[in-house]
């Protein structure tokens, strides 16, 4: 989705008023299903079973169908027997048709144990357009490793990660990623915006490492020329809405432009991310289970 017709982003905005505004007063949309994606100059409007896209000024109906498979397993309490989550699994499959036509196939995988990892992946297919997105994300705690006479650690690590790429034609592309690592009392970053990677220091951090603020170096291999860039991600709760606002960017003064990435995760009352970088974006909203 190009961030200059922004009119896509005013739709994500009153989608995401709407779905506040009902939590708030208790409305129960949760059978709908309602969700909103945006990938580069295409956005899809689903509730229920049904769907509206929306491709470049081109307009289309379609049926989706989503299954998942969440495994758990029991544990004991006392004389009470519990259940936890393992893991889930998850598809979405969407088949349009109308001005334009084509298939949306999103497959999913959460793992909830430590090292907690999962992955997104996203493929686009239409008349006019092949589009894939890639999202993957890694937490994981390490205790303190005994070397001679002294120890190295604990370590943890804070890794979320996406990218998007226009493969058919050739065109636009979305890498944003960034980690975060402990290493005993040495908080570390790495931060890539496209072209840009970056190492620095990670301060500020709280212990799970979502929040912090990131101070790196790195090299603009577009630009071919070291780059300072600076950048943050913090937690935001205005009501019953709460999210993680991250933002990291560079000056290029050979281009006399910012360089940057902005990244929103929504937690409640609505889930998804809201992702840009540069001139391009990418967002995906439902309703928070």
């Amino acid at each position: 989705m190009k961030i200059k017709n922004l009119s896509k982003l005013f739709l994500l905005a009153i989608i995401v008023n709407v779905m506040f505004v009902t939590s708030i007063f208790g409305i129960d949309l949760s059978t709908l299903s309602p969700s909103v994606q945006g990938i580069y100059n295409s956005f899809s409007i689903n509730v229920w079973n049904l769907s509206f896209v929306y491709e470049d000024s081109k307009v289309a109906g379609g049926l989706r169908f989503y299954d998942e498979d969440l495994r758990s397993e029991s544990y004991k309490l006392g004389f009470i027997t519990m259940k936890r989550p393992i893991d889930k699994s998850y598809f979405d499959v969407l088949a349009f048709v109308g001005q334009t036509n084509g298939v949306i196939l999103t497959v999913g995988y959460e793992g909830y144990s430590i090292p907690t990892t999962g992955f997104e992946r996203t493929y686009y297919f239409s008349t006019d357009q092949v589009i894939t997105t890639d999202y993957s994300k890694t937490w994981l705690a390490l205790p303190s490793i005994p070397i001679g006479g002294s120890t190295i650690g604990p370590f943890s690590l804070n890794y979320e990660g996406f990218s998007l790429t226009q493969v058919a034609p050739t065109g636009t592309s979305i890498d944003l990623k960034r980690a975060f690592a402990n290493i005993d009392t040495l908080q570390l970053s790495f931060v890539q915006i496209g072209t840009i990677y970056s190492l620095g220091f990670y301060v500020f951090p709280d212990k799970s490492l979502e929040q912090g603020v990131t101070v790196d170096l790195g090299w603009d291999f577009d630009e071919g020329r070291l780059v300072g860039v600076l950048g943050g991600r913090i937690f935001v709760d205005f009501d019953q809405l709460r999210f993680f606002f991250s933002t990291y960017g560079t000056y290029i003064p050979s281009s006399s432009a910012m360089k940057y990435g902005v990244w929103i995760k929504f937690l409640s009352p609505v889930q998804g991310d809201l992702i840009i970088q540069n001139s391009s974006a990418y967002f995906k909203i439902k309703l928070s289970q």
